[in-house]
């Protein structure tokens, strides 16, 4: 891959999780940069994401979630089987908040993360229960 849209990608995401990030980047790759991409990058991305450190997969969260567009869409229902739960917290409650409608198939997924919180921290994510809510009504079983 050596497409220069992607590559500035990677440069906005920062090289470690101590690397600069904030609302105003967030915003910036959304907009910015997300929004250049071709065919091939976004593959790329989704080909590659869930191979990609902890901070990197937040961040493009946070991006995707942004932009909410068809592709990001995808790429954040992919980041539901993260193996990082923040990842997938962060990849739900942007789902949550494009107000798109989710296929039924990722009820199941997203019943597994609730799951994983310890009790004491279930009522700090409603967004979760209102994605899975979303999934189990949706009229698309795919």
């Amino acid at each position: 891959m050596n497409s220069k849209i992607y590559e500035e990608y990677n440069h906005w995401l920062g090289q470690n999780e101590d690397s600069n990030w904030n609302e105003y980047i967030t915003e910036q790759v959304a907009k910015g940069v997300l929004k250049k991409f071709n065919a091939e990058d976004w593959k790329h991305l989704h080909d590659t994401i869930l191979s990609m450190e902890q901070y990197w997969q937040e961040r493009s969260a946070a991006a995707l979630g942004e932009l909410r567009s068809a592709d990001a869409i995808e790429i954040l229902k992919l980041l539901l089987d993260s193996e990082f739960i923040e990842v997938s917290i962060a990849a739900a409650s942007e789902l949550d908040w494009t107000e798109t409608p989710i296929e039924t198939k990722y009820a199941e997924r997203i019943q597994n993360i609730i799951d994983q919180l310890p009790p004491e921290e279930i009522d700090y994510y409603p967004e979760l229960y209102n994605l899975l809510e979303k999934a189990k009504k949706s009229d698309k079983n795919q």
